[in-house]
């Protein structure tokens, strides 16, 4: 029996820990921070530490003898944590500082896919606001901008004219101070999110995770702001042809092999290959052409609530997946849509506080009573606390409702009837309900 830690406070870090949780082979998963719902589920502890505090971080594992660390956001990765636990001696799973760039640096990573001919949109990098303007100028609208730099899932902008690029231009060299923006072309297709555990074994062992489909903007039908993800499902490609799927699987394998041999090839001086997960965002057109929008050097959020609820009812630990010591055999989980029998799916819903991204509602108390969860129905807390036994809302994205099926439609219909069940309140006592302080998506699954 072993103990493990994971760093994090949001719905991805509280699904990793469920699913370890269900493990034989763990005693206790600590969560440092920690959210309500890793406070109120079994076999779960929260560690009131800040995640910033590497130092800290450090004494707590060695004086609590954890076996295995999982980094859950991407700040600390970027931060150089495995780098100093390395230093150590001590288990991390996570990439070092210089492997993180693929995720910390926009600009870093654009250029790599230029230079190791990994597909992905035209681009332009402007490190001033008249640069920027003047290429812009010439472009075709709609057009990209993205921080180069960590910005919480909400440092891209679409713009499909003048005052959204002034508007977006503003916010990023202005208000946020990044160094410098990446312009793109405006891609169009399906946005499908390949993540990969690059494990212990290193390369050529990493074992790919059933693709899902993050729906990044806030509002129905892809519109409104950019958020962190309001909504996930699992194999949004189920209904295309079976030569399809293992076309696709096939290219999204090729740019896995080129993006892990090219990594390594930029750090070849380092002790180590590249470890941890890699998530492709990917764009697939009607042609099927695929190309990486980015790259994620951690588990994608709300796509890891989805898949650690899918995984969970395969059976599967996400630990013997780090370890690569699958009780299963290790399968892949698009391959086998291929069988007509296997259709089952998993549809995540976001509860978001009112005027999230920008800035919204907190410091209200959430009911989930009138949801009873079971194996296939989770709730994952991403910005909650607890507060004298109660749920209060703290953050942008307060839950994600969770719902696994044998097929799409039972899973999407199941998901709303739970969502519609929870209830606000503005006091601790529950006296006066407001349900106008939260909101969600209505197209997810569509």
């Amino acid at each position: 029996m072993m103990d493990v830690l994971i760093l994090g406070q949001g719905g991805r870090e509280h699904a990793i820990a469920w699913n370890l949780s269900k493990s034989s082979e763990i005693n206790t998963v600590f969560v440092l921070p920690g959210n309500a719902g890793t406070f109120l589920d079994e076999g779960i502890q929260n560690v009131d530490i800040d995640l910033s505090n590497h130092a800290e971080i450090i004494k707590f594992v060695k004086d609590n003898n954890v076996h295995l660390t999982i980094v859950g956001p991407e700040a600390p990765l970027v931060d150089g944590i495995v780098d100093k636990f390395n230093l150590e001696n001590l288990k991390i799973f996570g990439p070092t500082k210089n492997f993180a760039r693929l995720e910390g640096s926009k600009e870093f990573a654009k250029q790599f896919m230029k230079k190791y001919s990994i597909p992905t949109a035209k681009f332009h990098i402007s490190s001033d606001m008249k640069d920027a303007k003047d290429f812009i100028e010439q472009a075709k609208l709609p057009i990209v901008l993205k921080a180069d730099g960590l910005a919480a899932g909400k440092g891209v902008f679409i713009c499909h004219d003048n005052k959204e690029v002034n508007d977006a231009l503003e916010k990023l060299f202005n208000i946020d101070k990044f160094n410098s923006v990446v312009i793109e072309e405006f891609l169009v297709g399906q946005e499908l999110s390949a993540i990969y555990v690059c494990n212990f074994r290193g390369c050529s062992y990493e074992i790919g995770l059933p693709w899902t489909k993050d729906y990044k903007s806030r509002d129905e039908y892809n519109s409104g702001p950019n958020t962190g993800g309001m909504g996930a499902v699992s194999h949004p490609f189920c209904f295309q042809h079976k030569n399809n799927i293992y076309k696709n699987h096939i290219e999204i394998e090729k740019i896995l092999t080129k993006t892990i041999v090219a990594i390594n090839d930029v750090n070849k001086t380092s002790m180590s290959g590249y470890l941890g997960f890699l998530y492709l965002g990917l764009m697939v057109d009607t042609d099927n052409n695929i190309k990486v929008l980015e790259y994620n050097c951690r588990l994608g959020d709300p796509e890891t609530q989805n898949l650690m609820l899918y995984l969970t009812n395969k059976g599967v630990s996400l630990l013997n997946l780090i370890e690569n010591n699958p009780k299963l055999p290790v399968q892949d989980y698009n391959l086998d849509r291929l069988d007509s029998k296997n259709q089952d799916y998993c549809c995540t819903i976001v509860l978001a506080a009112k005027g999230y991204p920008e800035s919204y509602k907190k410091d209200f108390f959430i009911d989930l009573s009138g949801i009873k969860e079971n194996e296939h129905i989770k709730i994952f807390h991403s910005g909650t606390v607890m507060q004298n036994s109660k749920i209060k809302a703290i953050g942008g994205r307060i839950l994600s409702v969770n719902v696994y099926s044998e097929n799409k439609e039972k899973a999407v219909k199941e998901a709303y009837n739970a969502i519609e069940a929870i209830r606000c309140y503005e006091d601790e006592e529950f006296s006066v309900e407001n349900n106008d302080y939260v909101f969600y998506r209505k197209d997810i699954g569509q």
